[in-house]
């Protein structure tokens, strides 16, 4: 079976099992309450989940509780795994992402949808899916990986997103639309206009459509539709289909699909308390005090539906958001400063987006200051990255201890160390507060840091490191 075959969640699953990334299944029951949640986060979750914590595979708990259905975490949470599943390897998802941008492919409509199998048009009640609540503190069961499909209510223009999602009444979501995504704007446009704003709510999906989904501008501009770059990423066009009861469509192999609409009303996002849920950076989110409300008009799903989940925080959450920011970047530095950039890399420590690896080739002495040029014009055009570091060809920044190697004897912070002071940042990273430093001025403002640890070109020579020999003995013995 080859990567273009998959078509959906359940033959990305068949794929990845003769790769030996197959799933661990527990068919033990495990409670939505909490219980799902801590095993996964122990055995799979990865920085930054609070340790002790590890990498692994994906885990689908095959009976929880009590809706007794099956529910699946973990598919993205390795690097080689999501390398595998869009047919790249770790080092060039960036470049295959850059490639699938380039060429999109427009999305075809499909009759008699996999997803439309059965359907729930009355008596719709949420409680019937295996949404899990994360942790005691949570405001409510959580949809954390429903793919938002709407369109633009004055230009038909359609878009993707991934929008957290907290139960509220049997037929009843708030949304919280990050501030400034496609979704926001269409929502903001319906609600000038007195009306409400179709939707769509997908759970269990091709893992290239997720991939695609978290694409930012430049990669993914404002009226550009990521289920194309889906469609790049799989070589053939992404199946959509018509709703049911709402004037949108739907990505029709998903396995569960929620159909309604977001309306102008606003209610706190936890009606007793003030944390949301855990967020990416590994830390307790704080609950909007009002968000609009989804009023479920249908439940659509396949037979034997799975569905599909993160937990917040941790490599899975991490590697999604890390995709799209990486090639963002290089797209970003080689059309507005250099083609110097090899390759980027956004480490989970930052949760995928705050801290990003950027690695350079020097060709002559003045790559010295267009380097550093680079990374304070990504500073500026990324508001979520934090801290940069800079390597050379020579340093693997794919390995962290190869990076911090670099930061080591290639760094000195008197010279090496350029910061940006006050600028736009993120606030659900709890530092970028005036409370914990004087200097910043509001609440997601920041001192943002480049670690240039670069050799200077004039002395590249002395920076060499140890080369052993490659003879084909020892390259025989070290493949076997």
């Amino acid at each position: 079976m080859k990567d273009t075959d998959i078509q959906d969640l359940r033959t990305a699953l068949h794929f990845l099992q003769q790769y030996d990334e197959g799933s661990e299944h527990i068919s033990t029951p495990v409670k939505a309450w909490c219980e799902l949640a801590e095993i996964y986060a122990k055995k799979g979750g990865g920085v930054p989940v609070r340790p002790p914590t590890r990498s692994g595979p994906p885990m689908l708990f095959k009976r929880v509780m009590p809706q007794d259905q099956p529910v699946l975490v973990g598919l993205f949470g390795s690097r080689r795994r999501c390398a595998l599943l869009i047919g790249s390897t770790e080092e060039q998802i960036t470049e295959k992402l850059l490639e699938a941008a380039r060429n999109p492919l427009a999305q075809i409509r499909k009759e008699a949808p996999p997803c439309q199998e059965v359907v729930y048009r009355k008596n719709v009640n949420l409680a019937s899916l295996p949404i899990p609540i994360l942790t005691p503190k949570d405001a409510g069961p959580y949809i954390t990986l429903g793919l938002s499909m709407a369109k633009d209510p004055e230009t038909g223009v359609q878009n993707i997103s991934i929008h957290r999602l907290c139960v509220q009444g049997p037929d009843t979501l708030t949304i919280w639309m990050v501030p400034g995504r496609h979704l926001e704007s269409f929502y903001l446009k319906a609600k000038a206009m007195g009306q409400s704003l179709p939707i769509s709510i997908q759970i269990g999906l091709d893992p290239a459509v997720y991939i695609a989904s978290c694409c930012p501008s430049p990669l993914a501009p404002l009226g550009f539709n990521e289920l194309d770059i889906a469609g790049g990423l799989r070589g053939r066009p992404i199946e959509i289909s018509s709703c049911l009861t709402v004037n949108t469509d739907c990505i029709s192999h998903a396995e569960y699909v929620l159909e309604g609409e977001i309306l102008p009303e606003l209610v706190p996002e936890n009606q007793v308390a003030d944390n949301s849920l855990p967020e990416f950076l590994g830390y307790d989110g704080k609950a909007q005090p009002s968000l609009p409300i989804v009023k479920i008009t249908a439940i659509t799903h396949r037979s034997n539906a799975l569905f599909q989940t993160v937990i917040g925080p941790g490599y899975e959450q991490s590697n999604l958001l890390a995709f799209g920011m990486e090639a963002a970047t290089l797209l970003f530095i080689r059309q507005h400063v250099t083609d110097r950039v090899i390759n980027a890399y956004c480490s989970s420590a930052g949760g995928g987006l705050l801290l990003i690896f950027l690695q350079f080739r020097k060709e002559q002495e003045q790559d010295d200051g267009v380097v550093r040029q680079a990374g304070l014009a990504v500073l500026g055009a990324f508001r979520m990255i934090k801290h940069i570091v800079l390597v050379d060809e020579d340093v693997n920044l794919f390995n962290e201890e190869d990076v911090w190697w670099a930061m080591t004897t290639r760094f000195q912070a008197d010279q090496d160390l350029i910061m940006a002071r006050n600028t736009q940042g993120f606030p659900l990273d709890p530092s970028q507060n005036p409370a914990y430093a004087p200097s910043i001025t509001s609440p997601g403002f920041t001192t943002k840091a480049i670690f240039d640890c670069t050799v200077p070109f004039r002395l590249k020579s002395r920076f060499q490191r140890s080369i052993f020999i490659n003879s084909t003995e020892a390259k025989s013995i070290i493949e076997n």
